[in-house]
């Protein structure tokens, strides 16, 4: 009796358990929510226009420093143009601008009447022209004292004569003439200081066009340099020849653009896109890399395409897909200290996060399927 009493209490105890556990395990499934994802394959494809690199002025290829598939950064060197030509212009206009500046600083101190100061660039370089010009300013100089001391006597003299007329000591004619002396030295000093002006203006002008001139020569010599203009991958070097001539314009190489983030271009069938909306959260896989070791990339549905697209290779119908295209928050795998890159043409895998459910609804779906289905049988 006691075997048959403990074993209707084990019974019971095990039945409670049961039920108890079935209980809970409801009510774990109601609460425990599970992501619904739409998975696509796809492919990382360009953010940007690929970037032709081009010369506009063309010449001989001196050296090229990257390869095909090599990732460059912004502004660093692809190729060197031979510069000899435009390094010759460039030098010349430099100095004739030098030579300019050296004759305005003499000009000004000639009008100013102070002494010339020259930038110890300018005599360092120039020693020999900033000598010329400092002989030339001394010369001028005396000329122009001389003229001053001129019209100092003539003034002194004209005062001297003027009383002497009163008194018919000296004719009117000897103080006209010695008045026209006066006028014409001091016209000589005007015309003096008027033609110092004319060529301080006239120098200044040509200096400025020569500056102008000079900014066009620099740009040509610095385009001879062909940098990146974007951090990006060289898809292709059209000329690949060291020596070889490439004509003005035309084309050097081919960038693809390496933005901060990524954009996945995924096919998504038509029988799950009506639940895929821009913004939505995704996670993409890239497959080079092992998922369970580096993981994925975060990013946001940005477009959907219009409608559907059928595969050129099979051109069947039941083969078309939605294009959905994805941006990641960040272009690489693994630390930023060890970055494992992402280039254009690597195959992913997209899961779009579509929304949630419980486990308990998960569980009852086919359930509820079925009995609908059951419903519409006869």
């Amino acid at each position: 009796m006691k075997k048959t009493h403990s074993s209707k209490i084990f019974t019971h105890v095990i039945l409670w358990a049961s039920l108890l556990f079935f209980i809970s395990a409801i009510i774990w499934a109601n609460y425990a929510i599970l992501d619904e994802v739409t998975t696509g394959q796809g492919k990382v494809i360009p953010s940007s226009e690929v970037q032709v690199i081009q010369n506009l002025e063309g010449g001989i290829i001196q050296n090229i420093f990257v390869k095909e598939g090599q990732i460059v950064k912004k502004d660093q060197i692809l190729m060197q143009i031979d510069n000899t030509r435009f390094m010759s212009s460039y030098a010349e206009a430099e100095k004739k601008i030098d030579a300019l500046e050296i004759e305005i600083i003499r000009l000004n101190a000639e009008i100013s009447n102070t002494k010339p100061v020259f930038p110890e660039k300018l005599t360092k370089t120039y020693p020999h022209l900033v000598q010329d010009q400092l002989s030339l300013y001394e010369s001028r100089m005396r000329e122009l004292n001389q003229l001053e001391k001129s019209l100092e006597l003539a003034q002194k003299e004209l005062n001297l004569t003027r009383p002497l007329l009163k008194g018919g000591s000296v004719s009117e004619v000897e103080v006209i003439r010695l008045e026209r002396t006066v006028s014409e030295i001091r016209g000589n000093i005007e015309k003096f200081k008027s033609e110092e002006l004319d060529r301080l203006n006239k120098a200044r002008s040509e200096l400025f066009a020569l500056i102008e001139a000079n900014k066009a020569d620099k740009d040509r010599l610095t385009r001879t340099t062909v940098r990146s203009p974007v951090y990006g991958i060289v898809k292709q070097i059209k000329t690949k020849t060291i020596g070889g001539v490439v004509q003005p314009g035309n084309d050097l190489l081919e960038i693809v653009p390496l933005d901060d983030t990524l954009l996945i271009e995924a096919k998504i069938r038509p029988s799950d896109i009506g639940f895929i909306h821009p913004g939505q959260k995704a996670m993409v896989k890239i497959t080079a890399y092992d998922f369970s070791i580096y993981g994925g990339l975060e990013g946001v549905v940005e477009h959907i395409s219009a409608d559907t697209i059928i595969d050129e290779k099979t051109d069947k119908k039941e083969e078309s897909y939605y294009i959905v295209k994805v941006r990641t928050e960040k272009n690489y795998l693994g630390t930023e200290k060890k970055p494992l890159p992402i280039i254009p043409g690597m195959q992913a895998t997209v899961d779009i996060l579509t929304g949630q459910k419980s486990v308990l609804q998960y569980l009852l779906k086919p359930i509820i399927k079925a009995k609908q289905s059951a419903l519409r049988e006869r």
